[in-house]
């Protein structure tokens, strides 16, 4: 529910960004990993090293919202008992397609936040209010 309440709030896509997106993700540099997890949800994956570094990884973070698009139908349908026949085509606005995909993994050390890296096209969001 946490990581649905800080997706919300990550998009407004007509002010959605890199940048945004970027000051977000190091506004949570520094935290306890207990504060990570309640701010953006328990990750999808968390990996060790064998030299014991630590890093948790989010598939879906960034714009949540899905993406409008054109759509096009065709039909062919029988009406009534005596058999009339009829064809039909249709456009429509909007579908829509899947969000954009963000992936974000937090480097851990000492139990705390201690950067991250991103990837993906979904990787947009509003700035933080300052």
């Amino acid at each position: 529910m946490r990581r649905l309440i800080l997706l919300a709030g990550l998009t407004l896509a007509a002010c959605a960004t890199q940048a945004g997106f970027d000051a977000r993700m190091q506004s949570l540099v520094g935290l306890p990993v207990g504060d990570l997890v309640q701010r953006v949800g328990v990750p999808d994956s968390d990996f060790t090293t064998p030299e014991g570094r630590r890093f948790l990884q989010y598939e879906r973070l960034g714009t949540s919202t899905p993406t409008p698009m054109p759509v096009i139908g065709l039909g062919v349908g029988g009406f009534g008992w005596r058999g009339g026949w009829g064809g039909a085509w249709g456009a429509g606005y909007p579908a829509y397609a899947p969000p954009p995909p963000c992936r974000v993994t937090f480097e851990i050390r000492d139990a705390r936040v201690a950067s991250f890296t991103q990837s993906g096209a979904g990787c947009v969001a509003t700035a933080p209010d300052s």
